[in-house]
């Protein structure tokens, strides 16, 4: 909390978990309030084994809002080396809650897992600009009353430092996009600058912890609008978003990519589509880290109704077509899905414990996997 290096684990029992998550309730939104460096509330369970700082691996970072945790969970057994990472876009809450799932219960039995929950801790650190959805929202786990973190897409304008540029370039490429905002956000700036903007930085450090724990493969998890039609404002129908339950994979991972949505509609009935990286759009996490650094990357989207521009009000938790529990259930199922694959297509596998599957998360909810 409050910019110190240290991020000892929190472990709960009876009582005293209730008196610990309320203390660390408290200080989460004291120090929210107060201006200094944001750390959302996740709570580690047995499995992590030890927890770092993205600015070991780019000190730059250090005592910068945009510096995060980073969640080890080594089971001392050789095996692939696998990144998580959720909160590239802090309202995309699916990919983050299902990163402190598996903080929270995971236990790794074979090979390693390091888990990034908050990539972008600074867009985490202010409330979505639509501002239709609260910063901190109220829930109920297993141990009580604790808050979900819906952030905003981009870097806080206070941590980049620099008015947001008329147009967006890519540092490595002639790619640009005419929202000068893009600047912040994180998947446009891979493979990042050492000497560039803080969201450039953010990237840079990110790539630089692949290489230096030699990551095999890496989830970067997302959401996009619903696939839901719609009428605009002069009553034409419009498609939803085609981004919608989508797994994106680097060209060099597109058949462990197929493999495990296959398995997904197989076992558990969901849909979804394979779409390869494409080299017209430069920045993105599933094309810029693999080619950086050799790690086959994935990115997976799961439809946030949050994410449809056209919706006046939305429930972000409970939608009765795409609640929370779907969402998170269904990205906590690709991580197993690609573990599965992994191990089919290049002989070596990570295995864990108290994962649980999409169906378990159907039956018990979201929130019954968190401390």
């Amino acid at each position: 909390m409050e910019g110190a290096r240290s991020c000892a684990p929190y472990f709960f029992g009876g009582k005293l978990m209730r008196i610990k998550a309320i203390l660390i309730v408290a200080l989460f939104l004291t120090s929210a309030l107060f201006g200094s460096f944001f750390r959302p509330d996740v709570r580690p369970g047995y499995g992590v084994t030890d927890i770092g700082w993205l600015s070991d691996y780019f000190s730059p970072l250090r005592n910068t809002n945009m510096d995060t945790p980073v969640y080890f969970m080594d089971s001392g057994i050789e095996g692939p080396t696998f990144l998580l990472m959720g909160g590239t876009h802090a309202r995309e809450i699916s990919g983050t809650t299902a990163a402190i799932v598996f903080i929270e219960n995971v236990t790794v039995t074979k090979g390693r897992v390091i888990v990034l929950p908050f990539s972008n801790i600074s867009a985490a650190s202010i409330a979505d600009e639509t501002g239709k959805v609260p910063h901190f929202i109220p829930i109920e786990s297993r141990s009580g009353k604790r808050f979900l973190v819906y952030g905003d897409r981009r870097t806080d304008p206070l941590d980049q430092g620099i008015p947001d540029p008329e147009i967006f370039k890519h540092a490595q490429s002639d790619f640009t996009l005419d929202d000068g905002a893009e600047s912040r956000n994180l998947n446009r700036q891979y493979p990042g600058v050492a000497d560039g903007n803080p969201t450039q930085q953010l990237a840079y450090a990110i790539i630089q912890l692949v290489k230096t724990e030699n990551v095999d493969f890496n989830l970067d998890m997302h959401e996009s609008g619903t696939p839901d039609s719609y009428l605009d404002s002069k009553g034409n129908e419009r498609s939803g978003s085609s981004l919608a339950y989508t797994l994106v994979c680097h060209p060099d991972a597109l058949e462990i990519g197929a493999v495990a949505i296959m398995e997904i509609e197989a076992f558990y009935g969901v849909s979804m589509k394979l779409e390869e990286s494409n080299r017209a759009f430069r920045g993105l996490s599933h094309l810029e880290i693999r080619d950086a650094t050799g790690s086959l990357s994935f990115l997976s989207e799961t439809p946030n109704p949050g994410q449809d521009s056209w919706r006046d009000r939305y429930d972000v938790i409970n939608d009765p077509d795409y609640p929370l529990s779907h969402r998170a259930g269904l990205q906590l199922q690709i991580i197993r899905s690609l573990f599965g694959a992994y191990e089919m297509m290049i002989g070596e596998t990570i295995e864990v414990e108290n994962l649980p599957s999409y169906e378990e998360v159907m039956q018990n909810g979201i929130f019954s996997y968190l401390n």
